[in-house]
């Protein structure tokens, strides 16, 4: 598996990156988020992303993330029922991975979400945040 990519920065799109290293481009999806960092640094540019690699049996994907945090917050969204990469990568899209956590965490402590999180997502935020509260209730809480 891929975890890691550092290379030049050949080509960026608002969802996906190529980075080329060592002579081989990879084809990366990417949220705004880390699009807009890369997009900082300029085509060109040595880049340095933390990769996510999604494999089913038709397809090799690789997700790429600035930073550590927000990789950690993809994984675990993915890995609740329901909830593929694409929209993992959408919900990253919308928002900060702490105001996220923030959204899940008040849901999760009786609150209602935050308003953050439901002016992002309006009523598909509470839907997914149900999701995640009823199927893996400790995956948003801070430790």
């Amino acid at each position: 598996m891929i975890g890691h990519l550092r290379g030049r920065l050949a080509a960026a799109a608002p969802e996906r990156v190529l980075v080329e290293v060592g002579g081989v481009g990879y084809e990366v999806h990417v949220s705004l988020a880390t699009f807009s960092e890369l997009d900082r640094a300029g085509v060109g540019a040595e880049v340095s992303l933390h990769v996510h690699t999604h494999v089913r049996e038709d397809q090799l994907a690789l997700y790429g993330f600035w930073s550590a945090r927000e990789k950690e917050l993809f994984e675990r969204l993915i890995g609740v029922s329901g909830i593929g990469p694409r929209l993992a990568q959408v919900v990253l899209s919308g928002m900060a991975p702490e105001d996220l956590i923030d959204g899940f965490k008040n849901q999760f402590e009786g609150q209602s979400i935050s308003p953050l999180l439901a002016e992002s997502y309006g009523e598909a935020a509470a839907r997914l945040a149900q999701k995640v509260k009823v199927t893996d209730e400790k995956t948003f809480v801070e430790s």
